[in-house]
């Protein structure tokens, strides 16, 4: 179901998603300033979960500290490497929870949110987010998606938000 979709699109699709895969674990996938808080909000009906909400009360307070401190400095490969194994270490994808954050976890399927360069550098500027850093993070999460894509039987959606 690859396409390229207005935001009430996405919300439409999103929703046809979710009743697809209502019993399963879905995980919504993006960059910063791609639209996820929005739709997270939008789509209250569903029950969804925001990956940092589930994350952090999970990990301990030695690890918390150190993801921290990542988040201070400058993305880097291994800073998302670090991140990718906290994350699966402790985040958890709950059947009928569809859970919107950055990092493809144990679940059925996984819908990416993709945007435009030119897009993400508008969000980037009316939100006062770093277009660079931005354009790493989803270069990094594109990998993990590719990855996924060739060794997986989960199902994959890509969704190009666009205005």
């Amino acid at each position: 179901m690859p396409g390229h979709f207005t935001m009430n699109e996405t919300l439409i699709t999103l929703k046809a998603i979710f009743e697809k895969h209502k019993d399963e674990r879905v995980c919504v996938i993006g960059t910063i300033c791609v639209g996820k808080t929005t739709l997270f909000r939008e789509l209250s009906e569903y029950h969804c979960e925001d990956l940092d909400d589930v994350l952090w009360p999970n990990i301990p307070k030695k690890e918390a500290a150190c993801l921290n401190e990542l988040n201070e400095t400058p993305w880097t490969p291994e800073h998302g490497t670090e991140m990718r194994r906290l994350i699966a270490k402790y985040g958890v994808a709950k059947p009928g929870r569809p859970l919107f954050g950055s990092t493809i976890l144990d679940c059925e399927a996984v819908v990416y949110l993709d945007i435009s360069d030119a897009l993400l550098a508008r969000h980037c500027a009316q939100r006062g987010d770093s277009f660079e850093y931005a354009k790493k993070y989803k270069e990094a999460i594109e990998d993990d998606w590719n990855n996924h894509k060739t060794k997986s039987d989960k199902v994959f959606y890509c969704l190009t938000v666009m205005e």
